[in-house]
């Protein structure tokens, strides 16, 4: 086992975890794992999520893994569209990586172009010295009763054959 991870601490903050976990934006289990603090600024339509760094998220090299950062980021884009919009699903993500995050870090998702069906968000990942270490762009399907939505393979989806 790595012995910069205390075992025994990892599983107590999986049952922590499990605990506090509630079906909803910011207490689902992945957010209480990752022991996110997500937060809002309404006059700037943006969300931000801190994401402290803790040795059972990191890559061999010691830095954040990049897919724990992709999931924050990801939260965030998630949770800015809830909040100003209606629930959405995404449709795609991509993330580029400046830097390696060896520490505390936090992502501030902010609309490109919010659209009908779909939004355009991006969220950009900033180190604990302020400096930006990853960047992601992501599409958005809503889900809210409002927009039209076609399931896939259904009437009016491109790739039905009919």
């Amino acid at each position: 086992m790595d012995p910069s991870i205390d075992g025994d601490g990892l599983l107590a903050h999986v049952k922590a975890a499990l605990d506090r976990t509630e079906p909803g934006f910011g207490t689902f289990f992945l957010a209480r794992f990752l022991d996110l603090t997500i937060t809002y600024d309404d006059g700037e339509r943006c969300c931000a999520v801190e994401l402290p760094y803790a040795p059972y998220l990191a890559n061999p090299q010691g830095s954040l893994h990049g897919g724990v950062i992709a999931t924050a980021m990801d939260i965030s884009m998630g949770h800015l569209c809830r909040r100003y919009l209606s629930v959405a699903t995404t449709v795609d993500l991509q993330v580029r990586f400046f830097r390696p995050i060896i520490g505390d870090c936090r992502c501030e998702a902010r609309f490109l172009r919010p659209g009908g069906r779909l939004v355009h968000m991006e969220s950009r990942m900033y180190d604990t010295a302020g400096r930006q270490a990853a960047h992601a762009t992501g599409a958005w399907h809503r889900l809210d009763q409002s927009t039209p939505t076609t399931s896939i393979g259904g009437a009016g989806d491109r790739s039905d054959p009919q």
